[in-house]
């Protein structure tokens, strides 16, 4: 059994300031980079006077420091042919912890099937932690490293 307690205690520990983004390329206008998620990237907060870093994805990757947002979006939108999009790390986060919080079902009943079916349940709430807790250990694994 996956401790919950665990993944709330490192979860309140995040801190989120630098905003993770993707570019997502609909429309090929060049034929260059293809579609889909064609690029990475992190905004920095207004202390970090609001740059943006875009790392980009594929055979010819490259790293870019941008001074603002805006300026991705006007070289690289091709008016709404990529988008940028924002990755939700709060929200992220607060489901992450709802998760946590969610109560196992009992494992006994009168009835055969519920029992079996609240412990297939615990088993899929209890893989999920699992999944939760691996990801945190393999930061602190990475952390270790630094």
């Amino acid at each position: 059994m996956i401790d919950p307690t665990h993944i709330t205690a490192y979860l309140d520990k995040l801190v989120t300031g630098a905003q993770p983004f993707i570019l997502r390329r609909h429309t090929d206008v060049t034929g260059v980079s293809g579609t889909g998620i064609v690029a990475d990237g992190v905004l920095f907060p207004a202390a970090g006077k609001s740059r943006a870093v875009v790392r980009w994805r594929g055979d010819r990757g490259s790293t870019v420091v941008w001074d603002h947002l805006g300026h991705v979006k006007d070289i690289h939108g091709h008016d709404g042919a990529t988008t940028i999009e924002l990755v939700p790390v709060d929200e992220l986060i607060a489901a992450l912890k709802a998760v946590a919080a969610i109560e196992g079902a009992p494992t006994t009943s009168s009835d055969p099937g519920e029992a079996a079916a609240n412990e297939g349940y615990n088993d899929a709430l209890d893989a999920v932690r699992l999944a939760i807790t691996d990801a945190i250990e393999s930061l602190h694994d990475h952390d270790d490293a630094a």
